[in-house]
């Protein structure tokens, strides 16, 4: 063999051994979720309720990572993401929004079902599309939070609809944090469904102010059954249940806080003002209760007055009825007093009845 095709051999060898060097080294590929469609399974856990328990929900999603498939390496990994329900996900048609919540926490059982009910006998009283309306029961905070959020986007609701918001749960007092409780340096939370009681999962009446007023139109109907006093403390033996009553109030040492004597007051405020009209279950410093087997006292002569109602409904004289059927219906059963609070005009109540067709 000559020299020039000895040299053509030589290099012809090196360019191939070049081209084996310069291959990339494989990299090691991250874990990422599948698309949707290679989701096995996204299943939502729900602890059952125990009759003092508070409460928790998982979620698990099952996922390859990349370069695996075909191959049995699925992982189960926990969502960090605990609460994702969400409501009016799809644009609806009305003009009427419902929005009803329930927290069956710390002795309560009914809650879930007051929200169930109440949203129905709404939705039928004003006509709503489905889409329109969203029920949570035992609803998180975030959740609570999200769906308020929704109601005060602009392009989901107009300044002419109607927003009806239902909560039905413990209220508790806390702290104030900023200075604007002159009285008595509480702050009213509601207490929504959670993993432990902590203060973290309590949503402040100063932020659920904020998110009400956000919304864009003035016609709202907030409906509480709940009590925020911080007058109904332990050790005054008029708060005792009985007849299987559930009070609707949590003492701060459930959360681990201590309110301090000064805090202790009978002149006790409740919950700040909203916009719209506000119904709420009792006066300042009386109990608001759910009857065993039957749901929130306020809740359940409520419905039952508006069944009664003759046509057309008037809601103002729904609410009186109901007042004075719950005044008189805890003056028989119970220990302490339970009177229902309208906060709201008049004319507001009349602009609601508007919208009933």
């Amino acid at each position: 063999m000559n020299n020039r095709l000895k040299n053509k051999l030589l290099f012809f060898l090196l360019v191939i051994f070049s081209m084996a060097g310069c291959q990339n080294p494989r990299i090691n590929e991250p874990d990422v979720l599948l698309p949707p469609t290679s989701i096995k399974n996204i299943t939502d856990e729900k602890s059952q309720s125990s009759e003092k328990g508070w409460f928790d929900r998982a979620q698990t999603v099952k996922y390859l990572p990349l370069g695996t498939m075909g191959k049995d390496r699925s992982k189960t990994v926990k969502s960090k993401r605990i609460t994702q329900r969400t409501c009016w996900d799809r644009r609806g048609e009305g003009r009427v929004f419902i929005l009803a919540v329930g927290s069956n926490t710390h002795g309560l059982t009914e809650t879930n079902r007051d929200a169930a009910r109440f949203a129905k006998a709404m939705r039928e009283l004003f006509n709503v599309r489905q889409k329109r309306v969203c029920v949570l029961t035992n609803v998180y905070k975030d959740e609570f939070v999200h769906a308020l959020e929704r109601l005060g986007d602009r392009h989901r609701v107009d300044a002419d609809d109607l927003v009806i918001i239902f909560y039905s749960g413990h209220g508790t007092q806390l702290g104030d944090d900023n200075g604007d409780e002159k009285l008595d340096q509480l702050d009213e939370f509601f207490v929504p469904y959670s993993k432990k009681p902590r203060t973290k999962y309590l949503l402040r009446d100063d932020r659920f102010s904020v998110l009400i007023q956000a919304i864009p139109t003035p016609n709202i109907l907030t409906f509480i059954d709940a009590c925020f006093s911080a007058g109904l403390y332990k050790g005054d033996d008029s708060m005792e249940p009985i007849n299987n009553e559930h009070i609707k109030y949590l003492e701060a040492a459930t959360f681990g806080v201590t309110i301090p004597s000064s805090g202790r007051t009978r002149v006790g405020t409740t919950l700040d003002p909203i916009k719209g009209i506000q119904l709420s279950a009792s006066r300042e410093n009386q109990p608001a209760v759910e009857l065993a087997e039957r749901g929130g006292r306020f809740t359940v002569f409520f419905l039952e007055a508006l069944k009664r109602a003759k046509q057309p409904v008037d809601l103002l004289k729904v609410f009186e009825e109901t007042r004075n059927n719950v005044y008189q219906h805890s003056q028989r059963y119970s220990k302490k007093e339970q009177e229902p609070v309208k906060n709201g005009s008049d004319e507001q109540f009349r602009r609601i009845n508007g919208y009933i067709p």
